[in-house]
């Protein structure tokens, strides 16, 4: 790749035509980790149920009454057909709710441009960043240091786009839909100041689209630095995650016993690893500069969201369910 992000050369943007004159199979086999023969069968992944799917949800898109531009190459498909272990029933719900969410929540999906002078200065101090390397099963991490969002500048739907573009830029890498991934939050520099942008119908929103619209496969949620200010945050989220993702939910006092889950020579440098924080912050730029055509183009893709069906409008924007908050159990440090 070029030392400069901006002269790599965006990739080709694919045809967002329900019915496209040609569709784009081309797509990439995942490799590397020893374990990934187990992973992909974890996930069902079989050459001739892959072919089947494809054909079965671009078939699904052209015939569907509600969805009128969509992606249906099969590198953007299989993001929702290997997080659903090649479910077609619950990858076609996925994808509904994915392109609902899009459409209900443009402060966080549009413009996803590593251009834009705000995620520009976000990914400049290392806000969030995929790690370079991945874990022995071939997981992406990502490392989300949530105290550097300035209350005063920023809301959190800010930390929501940087969240997607993340999610977006490294949607159509194979083994990331195969592995997964997981996420980091770093709480040290968080403030009270920070309470007055979150709430918990902001976490509300954002847990109902990580547990039914995320075309992804979260294998983890981890809080390290958490002072006892942002328990609440922490606890709050749980509240409105599914069964499945809270139990990938832990917290961690500090770095050190985060090394006894994740390989500490996979962190930046700064925190114990092999590889200066620059570096990976660095990659992650150049990753968003040649994905950057396809995620604006992403914008283009549109859906009815005004209807009865689940992913319509009103089911999406529904208000906090009573008694959501006791219906969990808390987390607390030592």
């Amino acid at each position: 790749m070029s030392q400069n992000g901006s002269d790599l050369k965006p990739l080709p943007v694919p045809s967002l035509e329900k019915v496209p004159a040609e569709y784009d199979d081309e797509q990439e086999e995942p490799s590397g980790p020893a374990t990934l023969e187990k992973t992909l069968a974890s996930i069902r992944e079989d050459p001739q149920v892959r072919e089947q799917n494809l054909r079965q949800m671009r078939d699904w898109i052209a015939k569907h009454p509600h969805i009128r531009r969509c992606r249906t190459d099969a590198r953007f498909l299989l993001r929702f057909l290997r997080a659903r272990k090649h479910s077609f029933l619950l990858a076609s719900q996925n994808l509904e709710r994915y392109l609902a969410a899009r459409t209900l929540h443009p402060s966080w999906f549009h413009r996803l441009d590593i251009h834009d002078a705000e995620l520009s200065h976000l990914a400049e101090i290392g806000f969030i960043y995929p790690l370079l390397e991945r874990t022995a099963d071939g997981c992406m991490v990502v490392l989300t240091d949530w105290g550097l969002l300035d209350p005063k500048v920023y809301t959190i739907d800010h930390s929501n786009r940087m969240h997607m573009l993340v999610s977006e830029a490294y949607g159509e890498d194979s083994l990331v839909q195969c592995a997964g991934a997981i996420v980091i939050f770093d709480l040290q520099h968080i403030t009270l100041a920070h309470h007055s942008i979150l709430s918990l119908s902001a976490l509300h929103h954002v847990a109902k689209y990580v547990n039914h619209g995320l075309p992804a496969r979260c294998k983890g949620l981890y809080a390290v630095n958490v002072p006892s200010a942002a328990m609440w945050i922490v606890n709050g989220l749980m509240g409105f995650l599914n069964e499945k993702l809270r139990e990938r939910v832990a917290l961690f006092r500090d770095y050190d016993e985060l090394a006894e889950k994740i390989d500490r020579s996979l962190l930046p440098k700064e925190y114990g690893g092999k590889t200066p924080k620059a570096e990976h912050m660095k990659a992650f730029r150049e990753q968003c500069e040649l994905y950057r055509d396809r995620l604006l183009a992403l914008d283009e893709m549109d859906i009815d969201l005004d209807h009865n069906e689940s992913y319509s409008r009103h089911a999406m924007l529904d208000d906090i369910e009573g008694g959501a908050l006791g219906s969990f159990r808390k987390l607390e440090l030592d």
